[in-house]
């Protein structure tokens, strides 16, 4: 397109004003393939930068890097842009690259899961009985008061066996809905009285959490900018320029 409208302008120089046209649209058409190429890499950079530097528990985190491409037209090259980020689903991200504070979104304290309530380890998702919206009264041991028994002991062994026996979670440490939850796996009756060991499923006693930024994003966008201008030249070598 680009040779055949210089070809005219050559045999007639009044024609000047089809090659300006031309290669205005040669330009844009490079700078959107451009943005887009941009914005595609650089998703794919930053999902890898999730990968790398945090804990994934599944495909839901990097399913949320999107970006939004320039459609084709006729624009100013200023209004050119393709927008990249994460979606409102996934905002906990936007945390971790600016770092800041985490604070529960309904109550007083967070729900801060161990990695008991994640069937053992750090990288699996919360196993379904132990999802906090399931950890209802119900399963929890209560008695507020050691009134009835001779010591703090004798009172927190009692409501360890009921826990153990009964398979119900233990509110230990804080107060009132602020207890931390305890899974008791192993309860001894001795000639001394009795041995228990719980281990923590949940820990409710924290108002906030402060994150150190760890950018996952930027550097990600940084990287595919150091390649701009040879991206941009293959375009607009694609347009015959």
């Amino acid at each position: 397109m680009m040779g055949s409208i210089a070809k005219m302008v050559y045999d007639d120089p009044e024609k000047m004003h089809l090659l300006a046209v031309d290669l205005k649209e040669c330009l844009i058409k490079a700078a959107t393939a451009t943005v887009n190429i941009k914005a595609a890499l650089a998703r794919k950079e930053a999902i890898k930068n999730i990968k790398d530097d945090f804990t994934i528990r599944n495909n839901f985190t990097t399913a949320q890097v999107q970006f939004t491409p320039m459609p084709e037209g006729r624009y100013s090259l200023s209004a050119i842009q393709s927008v990249i980020g994460i979606t409102e689903k996934a905002s906990y991200m936007a945390r971790q690259e600016e770092g800041g504070e985490q604070t529960p979104s309904k109550g007083r304290t967070l729900a801060i899961a161990s990695d008991v309530a994640r069937g053992g380890s750090v990288r699996h998702t919360v196993i379904s009985p132990m999802r906090v919206g399931k950890l209802t009264k119900k399963r929890r041991v209560h008695g507020e008061s050691n009134r009835e028994y001779k010591s703090q002991k004798a009172w927190m062994v009692a409501r360890a066996f009921v826990a153990f026996t009964e398979g119900l979670f233990l509110p230990l440490g804080g107060n009132g809905d602020q207890r931390n939850l305890h899974e008791v796996v192993q309860f001894q009756k001795t000639s001394g009285g009795a041995h228990f060991e719980s281990m923590q499923v949940y820990k409710f006693d924290m108002e906030k959490t402060i994150t150190s930024p760890q950018p996952w994003l930027l550097p990600a966008c940084e990287k595919v900018e150091a390649d701009s201008q040879d991206i941009f030249n293959s375009q607009m070598k694609k347009q015959g320029m």
